[in-house]
């Protein structure tokens, strides 16, 4: 099989293995040669898209050895006919048809050795015990309801997996973990560069205190798939850094009787039992109060029950991973959560075994350094329906003469609250956001349009107070309906800018209080007020 695209290539030699079907997977024209030439296959399936120039048949045609194999097309849809060198992707059943009916030596009967069956009958761990006792060397194809995945062995030994996106070990305790799908056994030596250097033994059995105990903190971190978010800090100073090493500390009742550890990670603890506190009322942000964001609610704290962690038992668990790798753990945590993200992003994203990033992210959460989302407060709309006629009205005033439509509102805050708040207007269900990233230059960018009805459209750009580029500013500023800063970085530069081009400069906490940008409820009433400010309402 040769397809570029390694998720669709994995998914459909998994099925064919599944049909009994010996597979060797290739991402390129060259590497197809190369393995073609060591195994002498019967068929070749290929993606239509990488034979353009007939590059694919003319690489096998130059080889004189492989010049009669046949070669059959992967298609994804046919308006028409197929042609007859090709197959429906979709249809395994019909490639698999095509197949024996393509193959030199005809219809084979399934390899003899050839294991197959479902993971809830056969458990994953069992079934490498046995292939392992009986030091078998294959590919164990897995099918499971959110992707598949490869196990390679080598008598007996796993020398590689993968599992969706991940490799090695973390792809092997993933599928470990798994306990619905199908899986295929296909005898041989496997072609793959051995990634996995531990026993297989020690493996299941560190998979097997894993496996539960990952289930479990996923369950207390998230037991309504809640997502993540930095704390948004009273300054753009954020210390993200984990516990130090003699305050680590797991959520769970396995700390000693009156343990230094635990009175050390309990004096850290916020108080849980206490209403939910907005973060700019801990951090001391200046001015004003604001109640608790009406669309961004701190989700429940039901999962860190104090009387758990004071549950005297006999000595507290070692972490996990060396400080130097927990540091570096938090470091892509606090860097992924500048926008919320949920468990599973975040296992997918950050390399590592999956129980020491929900360690950290455990320490990180009851620390206050992150908090948790409920998935239900992630969207609001700009306003209601019945507040738009009165907003279109404002909008349309702004228009600036001789500047082309729809008229902007310039929204200034530091580089790293420009990420935050650049998500936070994704999630405002009348926004129509980019497509493009944003640059990594701190240069003005555009943040959406908010379209508010009867062809009325407000553009919300975005300007990082990074006074090095205060030459660029000048691009966003122009034609603006007003301008709102977010915090007290480049306040001068901007003030001066804005006074230049006799443009309206909008101080945000000044109008609405302490800010939570991450919510985009929030940012919808920023928008408004500075509206009603820039049209003088």
């Amino acid at each position: 099989m040769v397809d570029s695209d390694v998720d669709a290539l994995g998914a459909l030699a998994s099925a064919l293995r599944a049909r009994g079907l010996t597979v060797t997977n290739a991402n390129g024209a060259f590497e197809a040669v190369e393995q073609a030439f060591k195994r002498r296959p019967d068929v070749v399936l290929a993606a239509r898209a990488l034979d353009e120039d007939n590059a694919l048949a003319d690489a096998f045609a130059a080889v004189p050895d492989l010049a009669d194999t046949p070669i059959l097309f992967l298609v994804d849809g046919a308006e028409g006919d197929l042609g007859f060198d090709e197959v429906l992707r979709g249809d395994v059943d019909h490639i698999v048809s095509r197949i024996t009916e393509a193959s030199p030596r005809g219809s084979k009967p399934t390899v003899p050795q050839e294991i197959r069956g479902d993971l809830q009958q056969v458990p994953l761990v069992d079934l490498l015990q046995l292939l392992a006792m009986n030091r078998r060397s294959g590919t164990l194809g897995i099918t499971t309801p959110t992707g598949a995945g490869e196990l390679r062995l080598l008598a007996g030994e796993v020398i590689d997996a993968v599992y969706r996106r991940l490799e090695g070990e973390k792809a092997l305790y993933r599928l470990l973990g798994e306990r619905d799908g199908h899986f295929a056994f296909s005898p041989g030596e496997p072609a793959s560069v051995r990634r996995i250097m531990a026993p297989t033994s020690r493996l299941l059995m560190e998979a097997l205190r894993q496996v539960d105990e990952v289930q479990r903190r996923r369950s207390e971190l998230a037991p309504a798939g809640e997502a993540f978010l930095v704390t948004e800090p009273a300054s753009d100073d954020l210390d993200l850094s984990p516990l130090p090493d003699h305050e680590t500390f797991s959520v769970d009742a396995t700390f000693g009787d009156g343990a230094a550890p635990l009175a050390s990670a309990m004096a850290s603890l916020p108080d849980l039992t206490a209403a939910p506190t907005p973060a700019s009322d801990v951090k001391g942000s200046r001015g004003g109060s604001m109640p608790p964001p009406p669309t961004l609610r701190a989700a429940e704290p039901a999962a860190f029950r104090l009387e758990a962690l004071r549950t005297p038992t006999t000595s507290p668990p070692a972490p996990l991973g060396e400080p130097a790798e927990r540091a570096a753990v938090a470091e892509k945590l606090a860097a992924l959560l500048q926008m919320p993200h949920n468990l599973d992003e975040l296992l997918d994203e950050i390399s590592g075994p999956d129980l020491l990033i929900l360690e950290v992210l455990m320490e990180l959460t009851a620390s206050g350094k992150i908090r948790r989302i409920s998935l239900a407060d992630l969207t609001t709309p700009f306003a209601p329906s019945e507040h738009l006629p009165v907003l279109r009205s404002l909008v349309t005033r702004l228009a600036r003469p001789g500047f082309a439509p729809p008229p902007h509102l310039v929204i200034a805050a530091s580089t790293r609250r420009m990420a935050t708040l650049s998500h936070a207007v994704r999630r405002i269900g009348d926004a129509i956001v980019p497509a493009e990233p944003p640059p990594q230059a701190a240069i003005p960018r555009p943040l959406g349009v908010i379209r508010l009805g009867d062809g009325v459209e407000l553009a919300l750009v975005g300007l990082p107070i990074e006074e090095s580029f205060a030459p660029a500013w000048p691009l966003a500023l122009h034609g603006a309906a007003a301008v709102v800063r977010l915090g007290d970085g480049g306040e001068d530069a901007l003030a001066a800018h804005c006074e230049a081009l006799e443009l309206l400069l909008l101080d945000a906490e000044a109008m609405m209080g302490p800010l939570d940008l991450a919510s985009p409820g929030q940012i919808t009433l920023l928008v408004r007020a500075a509206l009603e400010a820039a049209a003088g309402v």
